[in-house]
Parts: C-alpha cells; sequence; structure tokens
C-alpha cells in the first residue's frame, strides 16, 4: 500500500474528480454547484482529497500509478473507533464543503445504502468505496491493477468485499474480479438504480 504525498494526494483526488464527475451520487451531493461543471470539479476534488485522508488513517488506499492517474479507497479491518474517529473527522469537513442541502443529499443516501445492505450480512467484509481511474488514462489496465493489492489482501484476510456500482457498464469488469451482483436497488435520492456487487472469500 502506497502513502501518498501531498502532490500526489491533489493529482489523484484531480483524477477520480474526473473519473467520476458523471456518477448520480457525486452529481447530487455538488448540487450546490448547479451546472456550473468547473466548480462542481473543484467541489469534488476537496471530496475526494477528504476521502484519501480517511482512507489512509482508517482503512486502505492504493495508487494506480506514481504520476496520481487514479487510486482504489478501501475500508478494511481497522478497528471500528479508529474507523468512526476518522470518519466523524470527514463528516464534519463535508458538512462545510457540500453545504446544507449537498450534505443532507450525503447523509440521506448513505442511509439508504445502508439500508439496503444491513439483509446482506456484510458487516465484518471490506469495503471497496472508492475506484476510479483519470479519462484520459483509462483503457491501460490500470483499473484492474490498482485493485490488485486489495484484492490480495482481503484473500490474505479471508475476508469477503463489496462494492455498490451506478453505472451497469462496470459490471462485467467487476464480475471478471471475482465479484457477483447481489441486488440491484432504485436509490430515491439520486433518483438511479446501482448494484451491489459482493465477492466471496478466497484462499490467498
Amino acid at each position: 500500500m502506497s502513502s501518498p504525498s501531498n502532490i500526489e494526494s491533489s493529482r489523484t483526488a484531480r483524477s477520480l474528480a474526473a473519473a467520476l464527475i458523471g456518477d448520480p451520487f457525486y452529481r447530487t451531493v455538488t448540487v450546490a454547484c448547479g451546472d456550473d461543471e468547473a466548480a462542481r470539479l473543484a467541489m469534488l476534488e476537496a471530496y475526494f482529497a477528504l476521502a484519501l485522508a480517511e482512507g489512509e488513517q482508517a482503512g486502505r488506499v492504493d495508487l494506480a500509478d506514481d504520476a496520481g492517474n487514479g487510486a482504489a479507497i478501501w475500508t478494511t479491518d481497522t478497528p471500528a473507533a479508529l474507523r468512526q474517529a476518522a470518519y466523524a473527522q470527514r463528516e464534519a469537513a463535508l458538512r462545510a464543503l457540500l453545504g446544507e442541502r449537498g450534505f443532507a443529499y450525503f447523509t440521506a443516501i448513505v442511509a439508504n445504502m445502508e439500508h439496503a445492505l444491513a439483509p446482506h450480512g456484510l458487516q465484518d467484509a471490506w469495503y471497496l468505496s472508492i475506484a476510479g481511474i483519470a479519462p484520459a488514462a483509462q483503457g491501460q489496465g490500470l483499473g484492474a491493477s490498482v485493485l490488485a493489492p486489495g484484492l490480495a489482501a482481503v484473500d490474505a484476510a479471508r475476508a469477503a468485499c463489496f462494492l455498490e456500482t451506478y453505472n451497469e457498464r462496470s459490471l462485467p469488469f467487476y464480475g471478471r474480479l471475482g465479484f457477483v451482483a447481489a441486488g440491484r436497488y432504485a436509490e430515491v435520492v439520486t433518483g438511479c438504480d446501482y448494484w451491489l456487487m459482493v465477492r466471496a472469500p478466497r484462499a490467498a
């Protein structure tokens, strides 16, 4: 696992923003930007900088390359108290960043997704919370390679892992990495469907 420098973190946050700016979740929580896509990109860059910092504190961050072309951010088996402290720190910053309406949307979407997740018994599973590759660097195998170290660590821990995606076109990609679609859900705040994908424990 890499520990990105401040410069790398900034580049990586910018790449994640560019990769995920079209995602319904991120468009909805940046409602304060209206139709200003430059402002939305800047807000998302700040959002992902916070997510990278939280991942470093209480999870796992793997970088796509030394140029900051993307990353995978995981919630792992880090002790719950450490995870909660890191999340609380990010939550306060998110409230200021997203504004009252955007943060309300963020909180509601997360609650809806947690409600849908509850019956699946994944309390001890690792969570691939964010993964993205800069658009200009896509198609070079970075998506699979950035996930490989985290999946190896999941396997070493004999743990299950899961992700949620609004992008139906990504299902075959994740399927090749061992994830199986465990449910399709209509999320009312975004007005879009998303998929829960689960990867069962396997021997390292």
